[in-house]
């Protein structure tokens, strides 16, 4: 329970509305632009989902069930108007309708604050100041409808709320941008899991956001980014997979470092689908086993590593109330990494939406270590390769001149990146198509050198390098893929010979049994090629050799029904 001396500054806290403003434990010292801040918040539902009843909300039936609510915040260019700014306890008193719009009372406003004391590591005297300062935002100014600006969609942290980077959100509206968030609600109550569940959930809701930026007035729907800190960072990485038209990825602190295996195991995990710029800013617990950031391929990739920050200097709303009871040395570099964390995300929007800034450009402009504090920053940035149909249409218009130097190329620079196998196979196709044969081989050679875990050398045992290629090239055209595995091989074999091919068929039904030799489908089926060709003798000696194998019983079946049949047939 709180105490009385405590019960008496919370009464403080609930007069703090008209109390004289009080000055923040954390500024942003980056300049603010040139904007007007305005802030509108509201409840909506997304009526695609349901949402259990909240034993805390007494005006909900707790029979019926309910849309999932959403309360969306946003941030944005607005019109200057004579309106005084919001005090921060406008944002933090938010939390009361997160899960939908309450009247918010004397005694609601009492119970949250007596919950927040109890549950959260904060000053009491912390908290009444904070709640006192007087932020950037206007409260429904009317925006600027003169232009539209780019968004950003940010995710929060772990059963967070919409505004904990309310003072990040504010600095970008004054510089042009609309920010939008929603908080951290489960799936079907307040608390969020850490779960695939939470995970994906908070995927749809920054979805959701996504598909009401056209009622926005001045929100560019063309111009998107996605943000989101810890699990934010995760949640957004499943967004960015399957919304192709998202521009650019944030990730502050981003959970995809520490629960890959959450985007491992869902069906995303396709590197295709990043070949929009990303920038990652990390504090010091996040800055190594970075799987996410190691595997993309196509992206333009930056990575700001702040050493000196802890995990939770990285939201304005924990630096305010939690880390400001710190010694003044560490404030100090709390505030210093916090600035320098919006100075660089807005170095990095700007480059991607007003000054479309290639990788070189945005290398030396914003993500230079030689024009940075050493001792308090690092950077890292590597440079993505074009997307296989982009370097196949440069080479047909003569601007690569040479794919295997362009893929030595690739292979030389720090940190080296190779296409993944699916791509590279890809591309080998489409040379050959192209009836650049010499070049397709090359190319094949290359991949045999340089992927050294691929099908080639247990291949190479087998056939000839040309009759490889010959064959990897009509695999590839009846799968769109060639590892020569069993499914594979054995499609293709039999389209062929379906398709009246059957001496064709014969290559690929024989290479299954030799690189499959105790797979009784691979001997059947190429017993059934021959049988197509009425070489009833060669289906015998199949049909008998996948009997010796222990087939299963339907296999066993019809590996004697064909075998008597040939045998009718002799």
């Amino acid at each position: 329970m709180i105490n009385v001396a405590s019960r008496l500054l919370l009464y403080g806290i609930l007069c703090c509305c008209t109390a004289v403003a009080q000055e923040s434990s954390l500024a942003i010292s980056e300049p603010y632009g040139s904007h007007t801040v305005g802030f509108r918040t509201w409840n909506t539902f997304d009526k695609s989902r349901s949402f259990s009843f909240d034993r805390n909300r007494p005006d909900l039936n707790p029979d019926k069930t309910i849309y999932r609510p959403i309360q969306v915040c946003i941030w944005y260019p607005a019109e200057a108007v004579g309106k005084n700014p919001m005090k921060y306890n406008e944002y933090f008193f938010l939390m009361a309708h997160e899960t939908g719009k309450m009247e918010l009372s004397t005694a609601l406003r009492d119970s949250l604050l007596d919950n927040f004391l109890k549950t959260e590591p904060v000053d009491v005297k912390i908290l009444e100041k904070e709640l006192k300062v007087n932020m950037r935002g206007i409260k429904e100014a009317p925006p600027n409808t003169k232009e539209k600006f780019p968004v950003l969609i940010y995710g929060p942290s772990w059963s967070s709320s919409a505004y904990e980077n309310a003072l990040f959100s504010e600095f970008l509206a004054s510089h042009g941008y609309v920010v939008i968030s929603s908080p951290s609600v489960g799936p079907e109550r307040r608390e969020m899991p850490i779960s695939k569940i939470g995970v994906e959930t908070q995927a749809r809701d920054m979805e959701f956001l996504f598909s009401i930026l056209e009622t926005l007035p001045n929100a560019d729907a063309d111009k998107v980014a996605i943000g989101g800190f810890s699990l934010g960072g995760l949640s957004n990485v499943l967004m960015m997979a399957r919304n192709s038209s998202v521009d650019a990825w944030i990730g502050i602190d981003p959970s995809i470092h520490e629960a890959y295996d959450f985007f491992e195991d869902s069906p995303y995990e396709d590197y295709r689908r990043f070949s929009k710029p990303t920038l990652f800013v990390n504090s010091l617990g996040y800055m190594n086993e970075l799987p996410f950031y190691d595997k993309l391929v196509y992206s333009d990739a930056y990575m700001v590593n702040l050493p000196h920050l802890e995990h939770t200097d990285l939201a304005s709303q924990f630096i305010k109330l939690f880390g400001s009871n710190d010694t003044k040395e560490n404030v100090a570099v709390k505030v210093k990494g916090y600035n320098l964390m919006t100075r660089y995300i807005l170095a990095f929007l700007n480059g991607v939406f007003r000054d479309k800034l290639n990788y070189t450009d945005m290398t030396r402009q914003h993500f230079n270590p030689s024009k940075t504090d050493l001792s308090f920053v690092q950077i890292k940035t590597k440079k993505g390769l074009p997307r296989v149909d982009v370097l196949f249409n440069r080479y047909t218009k003569d601007e690569v001149k040479d794919l295997v130097s362009f893929l030595d190329v690739s292979l030389s620079k720090e940190p080296y990146t190779l296409y993944p196998e699916a791509d590279l196979q890809k591309l080998i196709f489409l040379v050959a198509k192209k009836d650049e044969a010499s070049t397709a081989k090359e190319l094949m050679s290359w991949y045999q050198s340089n992927y050294r875990t691929a099908f080639h050398s247990k291949v190479l045992k087998h056939v000839t390098f040309d009759k490889m290629l010959e064959l990897f090239l009509e695999v590839y055209r009846t799968n769109e893929k060639c590892d020569f595995d069993y499914y594979q091989l054995n499609h293709t074999a039999q389209l062929l010979s379906m398709g009246g091919k059957g001496e064709e068929s014969l290559d690929y039904f024989i290479l299954n049994t030799q690189l499959h030799p105790n797979n009784y489908q691979a001997y059947f089926n190429l017993g059934i090629g021959y049988f197509r060709m009425e070489d009833f003798e060669k289906a015998q000696i199949n049909f008998k050799k996948c009997l010796d194998l222990n087939p299963d019983e339907r296999f066993k079946g019809l590996a004697n029904d064909f075998l008597s049949k040939s045998q009718g047939n002799k």
